[in-house]
This record gives structure tokens, C-alpha cells and sequence, in this order.
């Protein structure tokens, strides 16, 4: 069923008695899926736990067969079923986020939240920690977002549908809008350089990006802009800064999305296309639900491609390619983020090649042409 953000989700939040949540459970995985999920005390599986990328993409499947003995002692108390938790930034953001609205609408404060987790782990605590600063930021209990390794039974589980995800689920459920707002935009004050350029040339090198950003980063320095590296920072400064920023140009990035939760009605968002394809519109529609800000779109692309030699296409999100630099800089001009188009030149064939050859050397891998439609 389409996702709808404007329909509630609240009314849909269950409270399983003697739940069992299974983090693995039988039955057949399947690239990103797996048979995951809650079941309740009679061993029906409760189709709310189910968690998505978006509504037509589930990332768990009902399990096969009867619901697991669960191992060790009940969970006693009330908890809050968390779903899918990833160290991913973006996935972070817009999946693992998607259940915590629903704290408010519970009636009494559970005791924490339990967590599927990505990957099979021995140690829950060793995933989840690095997550704490942005869960506990979210609104979970401060040392009591716990992941689950194997078939568990708790006392009293509250389970709400997912209100936040990719494609169609990316605008947010109204609870999870207003939730955003509360939480998020009153706890952090705005700090920050009011123009920024949200870079990627410090990301791990097998992330995509542009080449030739490192002549961008140059010129949008001198047109006033701070480059940020959102990566360097904790989350609290990341949130100041975006809070802080009327006027953002980035690629089409992960970082965008936190961004987005901050964004005024007024506020300038430039968005440089680094990839082909429609995963700007997920940028577009988060921005226009959570802010009211419309960006400006910028495709600068030159039909250039590259991946690293034996990849899979379908890896969008490590894709490099290549600009037309007096194009963006056009673009840019014209619509008001920067003053001097005539400074940004052409990139020579020979400093991408240099480029590409450096960072395949540094990676140990080749770097080849990539052929996109």
C-alpha cells in the first residue's frame, strides 16, 4: 500500500503482550530483505514491525514457519520496538529514526528501545554505540537503545509502523514531522557561517562524488562560503551549522537529509547533481514537507562516468563523474549563489586522469569508465 504522509499513525500503534522479537528469522534473504520482525504471545506475526527503504521495498519479510523460542530471561517492562538500525548515515536518518515518534504516543514512557540490527554481530553494544549521540538526539533513552542478536521475549512491546523511509515514505508521516520539529530544531542553537558548501573530498575514498570538487571547494571559499565537512563534526554542530545557514549548496548527498529537517521557507538550498537518475526527488519532496524550502536544481552533469573496475552499476552512490565547470558556474549565477561565473574554467582532461589515476594508486584498485544511459 502507497505510503500517505498526511495520514496518521498513531492510531496504528500496538502494545504486544509477551511479544517475541526475532532479528533472523527463517525463511529465505534476499539481497537487501531478510525474515525479520515481532511476533506476538500466539505466534502471529505482527505485520506492523515490518520496516521498509519505501513502501514498495521492505527491508524485512515475515519469517517462515512458527516464532522461535526466544533465549535467555524476559525483557520485563514496556519497550519501544525500534526496527532496523544502521550505522549508514543516510539509511540512519531515514529508516532507523522512523519508529522513535512514537514515544510520545505510547501513554507511559517505555524503558527503552530494541533495535534489529543490519548485520549479524556477537556483540549488540559494539553496533549500537557509535548510533547513541544521534539515537539519544532522536529522542531514545540515553544508554538504553539496546540491539537484539538472537529470538528475545519481552514483557510488553509497543509497536508502531514506520513513519520515515526513501521514495514515497521520505515526506514523513505527520507524526514524525511534528516530532522532527519539536525535537530536533528546539535543542541545538543555531551557530554557524551563514553560506556553506557541503563538501565530499574528505569522505572514504570508494564514496562517489565529483572530480574536480577540490576546485570547487576553491571557489565557492571566494565567494564567502564556508566548506563543510559535515563528517568532522559531532552531530549537535552539524544541526547549528544547518540551523544556521541560509544559503546551502551540496551534491545530492546524505548530509542533505539532516539538513533538510532545518531548512526554512526562504532559505537558498542549491543541489548539484553528482549522479544521474531520481534520487533527487527524494531531496526535493523532504525538503518541501519538512521546511517548505524549494531547492534549486543544478545539472552540470557532462555524460562522464566512472566506477571502480568490477563494480555493479547499480551502486549509484559510488559513481564519480565529471562537471561542466562554465556551466555550473553559469547556473550558479543565475541563480544567485555565487557572483563571478566567469572564474569557474573548464577542468583539463589530463588533471581528472591525474585525479583518478591518484586515487585508484591510493585504493589499489582500477578506476574505469562507466556506461550510464
Amino acid at each position: 500500500m502507497p505510503f500517505d504522509p498526511m495520514k496518521p499513525l498513531a492510531p496504528e500503534i500496538r502494545i504486544i503482550e509477551n511479544a517475541i522479537i526475532v532479528p533472523f528469522g527463517d525463511g529465505r534473504a534476499s539481497g537487501i530483505q531478510r525474515p525479520a520482525g515481532v511476533f506476538d504471545a500466539d505466534g502471529r506475526f505482527v505485520e506492523e514491525s515490518q520496516c521498509f527503504r519505501n513502501s514498495t521495498l521492505p527491508t524485512t519479510v515475515t519469517p517462515t514457519g512458527p516464532a522461535p523460542e526466544p533465549e535467555g530471561e524476559t525483557i520485563p517492562g514496556l519497550w519501544l520496538y525500534g526496527g532496523m538500525l544502521y550505522q549508514h548515515f543516510g539509511h540512519f536518518l531515514l529508516e532507523s529514526t522512523g519508529r522513535l515518534w512514537a514515544r510520545a504516543h505510547v501513554g507511559e514512557r517505555p524503558e527503552g528501545e530494541l533495535f534489529l540490527l543490519k548485520q549479524r554481530v556477537t556483540w549488540p553494544e559494539r553496533f549500537v554505540r557509535p548510533m547513541r549521540p544521534m539515537l539519544t538526539l532522536f529522542g531514545a533513552r540515553r544508554k538504553r537503545a539496546t540491539g537484539v542478536a538472537t529470538p528475545v521475549r519481552v514483557e510488553r512491546l509497543a509497536v508502531a509502523p514506520q513513519g520515515f523511509g526513501t521514495g514515497d515514505m521520505v515526506a514523513g508521516s505527520p507524526e514524525f514531522r511534528a516530532f522532527t520539529k519539536r525535537r530536533l530544531r528546539r535543542r541545538v542553537t543555531a551557530e554557524g557561517a551563514e553560506k556553506i558548501y557541503i563538501s565530499r573530498t574528505r569522505l572514504f575514498s570508494k564514496r562517489g562524488r565529483y572530480f574536480g570538487e577540490a576546485q570547487m571547494e576553491r571557489l565557492f571559499e571566494t565567494e564567502g562560503y564556508r566548506i563543510f565537512h559535515p563528517q568532522e563534526h559531532s552531530i549537535e554542530e552539524q544541526i547549528a551549522q544547518y540551523k544556521a545557514a541560509r544559503m546551502i549548496v551540496s551534491s545530492d548527498s546524505s548530509a542533505l537529509h539532516l539538513a533538510a529537517f532545518f531548512a526554512e521557507d526562504g532559505d537558498r538550498v542549491g543541489i548539484v547533481l553528482r549522479r544521474p537518475g531520481n534520487t533527487i526527488d527524494d531531496f526535493l519532496t523532504q525538503f518541501r514537507y519538512f521546511g517548505g524550502a524549494e531547492p534549486d536544481v543544478i545539472d552540470a552533469l557532462n555524460g562522464r562516468y566512472y566506477q571502480f573496475e568490477g563494480a555493479k552499476l547499480s551502486q549509484m552512490s559510488e559513481i564519480y563523474s565529471e562537471l561542466d565547470f562554465p556551466a555550473l558556474g553559469q547556473a550558479l549565477a543565475e541563480r544567485g549563489f555565487i557572483r563571478r561565473p566567469q572564474h569557474w574554467s573548464p577542468i583539463s582532461a589530463s588533471d581528472i586522469d591525474t585525479e583518478r589515476h591518484d586515487l585508484a594508486t591510493r585504493l589499489g584498485q582500477e578506476i574505469v569508465a562507466a556506461e550510464i544511459q
